[in-house]
């Protein structure tokens, strides 16, 4: 349908380039009840919905580095692996072997860590930690590396076997 058949059956008269505006332009300041008529005429429908922005409080760059805790990563295996057969030093030293190999730094080297109210309950919860910079990225890999190493098992022989994958 040609702009000016549009804008010439609506309730309320608009000139022809205001249809082109609506059409060309996003940030074209148009009233709902405007968009409606043009609706109506077009044999559309007009849906608007509100979706919440997903925000983030500080906007990282590409590379950003934050310090994580290797208490952390000890949590995630004590919760969702409680038969896990390694003890929280060997997870620590696995977790900076890891880190460490894809360029992470050592912050702290051990701070005791106090036992948190959501600790309780929890067999085997970590006594110290040691605190890393890393990268995002690496924050993803690291915690499904903790996954990996939370299926561990001991063999035959009580050798303690970490899935490669």
């Amino acid at each position: 349908m040609r702009r000016q058949d549009v804008a010439s059956q609506l309730r309320q008269p608009v000139s022809v380039s205001t249809i082109r505006n609506i059409e060309h332009d996003e940030q074209y300041n148009v009233s709902l009840e405007l968009l409606g008529q043009i609706a109506q005429v077009l044999g559309a429908d007009v849906r608007i919905t509100l979706e919440p922005r997903e925000v983030d409080v500080q906007v990282r760059t590409e590379g950003a580095r934050q310090v994580v805790a290797s208490d952390h990563f000890i949590r995630i295996i004590r919760e969702s692996y409680p038969d896990c057969p390694l003890t929280n030093s060997q997870i620590g030293r696995r977790m900076w072997g890891f880190a460490s190999a894809r360029g992470a730094s050592r912050v702290r080297e051990r701070k005791l860590v106090k036992k948190a109210l959501s600790w309780t309950g929890l067999k085997r919860a970590p006594t110290t930690a040691a605190e890393y910079e890393v990268t995002d990225q690496d924050v993803t890999a690291m915690e499904l590396y903790a996954h990996r190493l939370g299926r561990a098992f001991k063999d035959d022989k009580g050798r303690i076997l970490v899935p490669a994958a």
